[in-house]
């Protein structure tokens, strides 16, 4: 057997058991493997960075792009229509319930609160008595009917943030 083969304690000058050499080179294995899991992981939380800010990027231009080219994603743009009634149903009214039974006159005094407040030539509310108003409904399928005290209703039509059961 050969010392030159044995290893040797540098500390010490004497020969190392064999136990001990392969500890000591599982040891330095171990530690070159966490080393190597330590930039593993470093390099992982960076990656995970440029990801975050590729996706943020991304989005911002998809945002500005849905801004300037709305057509492009489907979201076709709000035309509200010229006629005082259908502008003030699109922007007042809620008509998501079939049932929902709005007092007339409610209705009326709204409509007419909002020609004032729009200044649409078209909505001068001497123009717009509570008779045509109505009518103007009705010919919208909003259909009137009375109440047990003889109040007329108009069923499928209420205004935003009122109940609209009667």
């Amino acid at each position: 057997m050969s010392l030159a083969l044995a290893p040797t304690d540098e500390a010490t000058g004497g020969t190392v058991s064999p136990d001990l050499a392969r500890l000591g080179l599982l040891a330095e294995e171990w530690k070159a493997a966490q080393e190597h899991r330590r930039r593993a992981a470093e390099e992982l939380l960076a990656a995970q960075e440029r990801l975050r800010n590729a996706a943020a990027s991304a989005e911002a231009a998809e945002s500005r792009f849905r801004e300037a080219c709305p057509a492009a994603f489907g979201i076709a743009p709000k035309i509200v229509s010229a006629h005082p009634v259908d502008a003030w149903v699109a922007t007042r009214c809620d008509t998501s319930d079939r049932l929902a039974a709005t007092g007339s006159s409610s209705l009326y005094r709204d409509f007419i609160e909002w020609c004032v407040g729009s200044g649409l030539p078209q909505a001068d509310p001497g123009r717009w008595p509570q008779t045509r108003f109505g009518r103007e409904l009705s010919d919208r399928g909003f259909t009137a009917r009375k109440n047990r005290l003889g109040h007329t209703l108009r069923v499928g039509l209420s205004l935003r943030g009122e109940s609209g059961r009667g």
